[in-house]
């Protein structure tokens, strides 16, 4: 027998080490960084699970960091709009009517504090958080807003605020300072040979435009056999309106001391106002300017009348128009969404006599808001209007005037006429379309009229006539005709309505975020949204307009009362310092009139009764919050989903220490026996086996 080492391969021995010392080496490795591999190569079957985890949590990180981003942003805006919300209170406090303090300081002090909080307004919208301006919807990459010197005063030959506002009052004024109003007057007694007739006058607008008072109401409490009236009508298509007074002749009735006429007239921003007008005998009279003599005889009386409605009107003028049109102008300078910057056109004249407004652009007027807005907005039915002529049950949509190319819908076409609604169109500037009604229609005839939008973008209005309750897009066929054409303009307003919204979209979508896989985080905020542009409008208003002291009163009446006291006469002298006693007063009464109107706009504007309208600082605030919420919950969500894959990575990628020491020990003591037994096996011969 041959013994021998071929009996006991070394070479399977020494293989068997090298793979006990490299396993050896993996578990020092993993005894030292708790790890199962050092490369991916190494990770064998629970590869592929570890790439899926480590994939979901790198887009969690991503998430996490948007979150990070957004409540930054958030943060900073929610401090923003609190001040907003502060300056809206502030600012409705600011002028109150009726409380000019005392040595009239509100007066003197309210324009600088409006300017301030303009400045600072200005400054709010021109936030930006490292680079990115915040009120500008999608455009953040420059400030939304120029300057507030540069959006009062304008630069580079553009003209600003406070020159668009200089040609609004020109124009709502007037010439002659009546308001574009013109009064006449008819005497009719005492007659000439014939029977005797009443004395007449007229008050009538200077024609159709948006400008200066419009006639609305008329009353009186004189009785109708001493006084009677027309009242003003409006007409499809408008026209000027007009009203007439009539004093009756004796020996009819006359009218009576105490007795009054009364007003309404509806005011370039759309408010109303009224002047009342009371009989007086001579000798009762204050001099007051609501005031008018009771003449010997009709004609005399409406002589008086009329002298007194023309100061009366010159006064108003200076007052409750002043504030209206100062409030008008903001309204056309700080121009809304969906809507062009618009000021007067010159008729030719001169501002006093124009008859339309003009689209402004950026190489004449300065554009006080450069952010993202739509061109279509749904307050004011995109630009459109509708009207019902119920002498003929027609109703018609128009373009509003003037026309911008970038604002608004654009009427492109109606439906052709059924048989018994006849449809037209009219492509003037602005455009037109019609239905008129010439009988019910039967079920199932429809009208569609085509709007195009500044983008090129069509929607189409289709109302179809139903009998019985009407749905979306449908219109109920009426009783008569004329409550049929009243049925299709109510469902028209609904349609057109829903059309705008779609066209305007939310402003919050304009900026948004990705926070999971199927959440977005909208927080997009535009500075002309309605709470903003009403925070504008009103600060600029306000700043701009100035009240005289009363040292300014007195210095500025003095060149008078010195030319009264020179007088020898001492009759005259008294007269003239009296006339010089009522000028002054009359200058308190339109200084304090005018801040009166400036301070109810300033409180209409900024009224708690606009908290629930789209783009309020209310809801801008609560929107927010929502944004807030939903970045922590998809926060929250995250750091519960990542706790998770954490756990599952570790799982499928780190070691037990504990196990990987015991593995260690075994393995030491395995190789120690290997070790041993392959040197005895290798210096095994023939004598040491014996």
């Amino acid at each position: 027998m041959i013994v021998n080492k071929s009996m006991f391969p070394l070479q399977t021995g020494f293989g068997v080490i090298s793979k006990m010392q490299d396993r050896f080496a993996t578990l020092q490795m993993q005894l030292g960084t708790g790890e199962k591999a050092s490369k991916l190569s190494e990770m064998g079957r629970d590869l592929p699970m570890s790439l899926s985890v480590r994939s979901r949590l790198s887009k969690i990180e991503g998430f996490s960091a948007n979150i990070d981003t957004v409540k930054l942003r958030l943060s900073f805006l929610d401090k923003t709009v609190t001040r907003l919300d502060a300056m809206e209170a502030e600012g409705r406090s600011a002028a109150v009517q009726g409380q000019y303090g005392t040595n009239n300081i509100n007066m003197a002090t309210l324009p600088g504090l409006s300017r301030a909080r303009l400045d600072e307004l200005v400054t709010l919208l021109n936030s930006d958080v490292a680079g990115r301006y915040l009120f500008g919807g999608s455009n953040t990459d420059r400030a939304p807003l120029p300057d507030t010197n540069v959006l009062l005063d304008g630069q580079g030959g553009k003209a600003g605020f406070k020159t668009v506002l200089n040609e609004r009052k020109a124009a709502d004024l007037g010439d002659d300072g009546m308001g574009r109003l013109d009064s006449s007057l008819v005497v009719g007694d005492p007659p000439v040979p014939g029977p005797a007739t009443a004395s007449v006058v007229t008050l009538g607008e200077d024609g159709l435009h948006p400008f200066g008072f419009k006639l609305s109401t008329i009353s009186s409490t004189a009785a109708p056999s001493a006084v009677t009236y027309t009242s003003p009508v409006a007409t499809v298509p408008p026209t000027a309106k007009s009203l007439t007074v009539s004093f009756q002749p004796a020996p009819a009735e006359q009218i009576q001391s105490g007795q009054t006429i009364t007003m309404g007239f509806t005011l370039p921003d759309g408010t109303e106002t009224q002047l009342t007008l009371r009989a007086t005998t001579a000798g009762e009279s204050h001099g007051g300017s609501d005031e008018f003599i009771i003449g010997a005889d009709s004609g005399e009386t409406a002589t008086n009348f009329q002298a007194a409605l023309n100061a009366k009107l010159v006064s108003l003028g200076e007052t409750q128009l002043a504030g209206a049109s100062n409030f008008a102008a903001s309204a056309n300078f700080f121009n809304g969404a969906g809507e062009p910057v618009l000021r007067v056109q010159n008729g030719g004249g001169g501002f006093g006599n124009a008859t339309q407004l003009r689209v402004a652009d950026a190489t004449d007027t300065i554009m006080w808001y450069t952010g993202q807005s739509p061109a279509v907005a749904a307050e004011g039915l995109g630009r459109l209007n509708i009207g019902t002529n119920t002498a003929t049950n027609s109703v018609r949509l128009t373009e509003t005037a003037p026309v911008s190319a970038n604002h608004g819908f654009q009427i492109s076409s109606i439906s052709p006429s059924t048989a018994n609604i006849t449809t037209s169109y009219t492509a003037a500037n602005p455009s037109s379309a019609s239905a008129t009604f010439a009988a019910n229609p039967a079920a199932g005839e429809t009208v569609r009229m085509t709007l195009t939008e500044p983008n090129g973008t069509t929607r189409d209005l289709e109302l179809t006539a139903v009998t019985g309750k009407a749905g979306a897009g449908q219109f109920t066929i009426g009783a008569t005709v004329g409550e049929t054409a009243a049925n299709f303009a109510k469902a028209l307003n609904v349609v057109a309505s829903e059309a705008a919204m779609t066209a305007e979209g939310n402003p919050r979508q304009s900026v948004t975020a990705q926070v999971d896989d199927a959440t977005r985080v909208a927080y997009g905020i535009q500075g002309n949204e309605s709470g903003l542009l009403r925070l504008v409008r009103t600060m600029a208003s306000l700043s701009v307009e100035t009240y005289p002291t009363e040292e300014n009163i007195i210095a500025s009446r003095e060149p008078m009362r010195l030319a009264a006291m020179a007088v020898a006469d001492p009759v005259q002298r008294v007269a003239d310092l009296a006339a010089y006693e009522a000028a002054v007063v009359a200058d308190r009464r339109a200084a304090n009139g005018r801040y009166d109107a400036m301070a109810i706009r300033q409180q209409a504007q900024l009224s708690e009764s606009h908290n629930a309208e789209r783009g309020s600082v209310e809801i801008l605030t609560m929107e927010l919050a929502v944004a807030h919420i939903s970045l922590d919950t998809a926060s929250q969500r995250h750091v519960n989903y990542k706790a998770q894959l954490d756990n599952l990575l570790s799982d499928v990628e780190t070691v037990s220490k504990e196990d990987v020491a015991m593995e260690i020990l075994a393995l030491q003591t395995r190789l120690q026996a290997s070790y041993q037994a392959t040197s005895m096996i290798s210096q095994l011969s023939l004598v040491k086996f014996l």
